[in-house]
């Protein structure tokens, strides 16, 4: 007797971690990218190396990336010795053309940076 196929296709398997944790990343980087006044993302992984980036040239990529790093390093520093419980959020940069964002997310060890037009 020929066994049927089931009528109802199989679950699919749970993701990987590492793939929800891709997944994730993708979302927030198309997510900050997508507003309106945006004109550069760099999202960073916890050895501040920039895994999604809008700026094309990798080498750029990973020079302006290190050079927000330490800007954020060096504020964190400085606000430590002021509170060493207070705990780094966000840095903004403004210009009169542009404004720069650095901001965490200590649950996924990721840090976002953002070039955009003022308001």
């Amino acid at each position: 007797m020929e066994e049927k196929p089931p009528s109802v296709p199989p679950p699919e398997p749970e993701p990987e971690p590492e793939d929800l944790h891709e997944k994730y990343i993708d979302h927030c980087f198309e997510r900050i990218r997508n507003v309106r006044l945006v004109k550069q993302v760099i999202v960073m992984d916890e050895r501040g190396y920039p895994v999604r980036s809008t700026i094309s040239n990798e080498k750029e990529s990973v020079t302006t990336a290190g050079l927000y790093a330490s800007l954020k390093d060096k504020a964190c520093y400085f606000l430590k010795s002021i509170d060493p419980a207070d705990e780094f959020l966000m840095l903004r940069i403004k210009t009169r053309n542009n404004e720069a964002i650095v901001s965490t997310d200590p649950d996924h060890g990721l840090l976002y940076i953002t070039v955009q037009v003022p308001e």
